[in-house]
């Protein structure tokens, strides 16, 4: 008896820490999300360069490479200097 009441304490801590881990796991992702956003946006500001010689002047030319612009989300800091010139971004989150 005290043998079966030790295994299932066991197995509810066990099932309990990883519950908790999950979830901290999923918070320090969404912390991440805007750093992955930006990075999307680098990769794409790039093939921009590399195809057409010049980098867009607003971040909406980045939809023909694939970005996903998500305003209901993020604020967009979209900074263009000069065609020659990467754009500076910044995301933020709403």
């Amino acid at each position: 008896m005290k043998a079966r009441l030790f295994t299932t304490l066991v197995i509810l801590s066990v099932c309990a820490y990883l519950i908790f881990s999950l979830a901290a796991a999923g918070e320090a992702g969404k912390t991440r999300e805007p750093e992955r956003v930006k990075e999307v946006i680098d990769k794409a500001l790039v093939q921009c360069y590399a195809l057409e010689g010049s980098y867009p002047f607003d971040i909406d030319h980045l939809k023909n490479y694939g970005v996903v612009i998500d305003t209901d989300r993020y604020f967009y800091y979209f900074e263009a200097v000069a065609v020659n010139i990467k754009p500076m971004v910044t995301v933020i989150v709403k």
